[in-house]
């Protein structure tokens, strides 16, 4: 990662870190919608003129109070944030290695108002077709692709 591109990142988490613990707002779909975005652009990969390849697994990491507000909804909200995702890429020329996922996970360390995005690409082995065909035989089987980073130190 280079230096701006984590300069940029501390900068934006020092703004956003900041107001949700002044104005103590809760995470707004839209606000995961748009960090979604920004993960995909921050790690695309040029695999040629014709291809650049974004993350397509992701994990939302929420404070306790957000989480337990959008859990209830995290199905549905993952199917729409990555529908959103699908479109976000389209526009940009982005592909996939595998289909889209988009999962709501908690974290203790964070505040109302702060989340933090995780994300890999992950290959798929089948058509993402026979794969929504089919149901997942062994759902605690790692696919093949790149792991999510580590969660940053406290």
């Amino acid at each position: 990662m280079g230096v701006m591109k984590r300069f940029e990142q501390r900068l934006e988490g020092l703004v956003n870190g900041t107001f949700a613990k002044v104005f103590k707002s809760e995470v707004q779909p839209v606000e995961i919608a748009g960090a979604l975005q920004r993960e995909c652009d921050n790690n695309a990969t040029i695999w040629n003129r014709d291809r650049t390849v974004v993350p397509n697994d992701f994990i939302v990491e929420l404070s306790a109070p957000d989480f337990e507000r959008l859990s209830p909804y995290s199905g549905q909200l993952g199917d729409e944030l990555a529908g959103m995702v699908r479109d976000y890429a389209q526009q940009q020329r982005y592909t996939f290695m595998g289909p889209i996922k988009v999962h709501l996970e908690r974290a203790e360390d964070l505040d109302t108002g702060l989340y933090r995005v995780r994300s890999r690409t992950l290959a798929s082995s089948t058509s993402a077709e026979a794969q929504q065909q089919a149901p997942q035989s062994q759902p605690h089987a790692a696919p093949p692709g790149y792991g999510y980073p580590p969660r940053p130190a406290s």
